[in-house]
């Protein structure tokens, strides 16, 4: 996969896709989301809900042979071009305080995803 300029500027770790239910808790209001892509610093995820950089979130999602984690995390961008939804937009998220078995399973999850794509 070719990563463009802007993913190694902005990118401090990998992210591969992530089309899993996710659960995101803002502002009082919970909804099921579409997951989009998932790296050790943040995930994106597509929703019809109108979202602003800056706002805070609490995310849930199930690692495939890993565990089920709840964090909080911020909204750092858009990516609206990108949505396979009409309505719908993709937000990146940027977590914080991810523990360390957290990352170790997002690192084998993103391994595993290169893996099975080679075999």
């Amino acid at each position: 996969m070719h990563m463009g300029l802007l993913d190694t500027i902005q990118r401090k770790y990998p992210r591969k896709h992530f089309k899993k239910p996710v659960v995101i808790l803002i502002k009082g209001f919970s909804q099921v989301v579409d997951g989009f892509e998932i790296g050790e610093g943040g995930l994106s995820f597509q929703t019809n809900m109108a979202l602003n950089i800056g706002d805070q979130i609490v995310i849930s999602f199930y690692i495939p042979d890993g565990g089920f984690f709840t964090l909080r995390g911020v909204i750092k961008n858009t990516i609206p071009e990108q949505a396979t939804k009409p309505g719908h937009v993709i937000y990146g998220t940027s977590f914080r305080e991810v523990s360390i078995p957290l990352k170790r399973q997002i690192r084998a999850y993103v391994a595993r995803t290169v893996i099975e794509r080679a075999i």
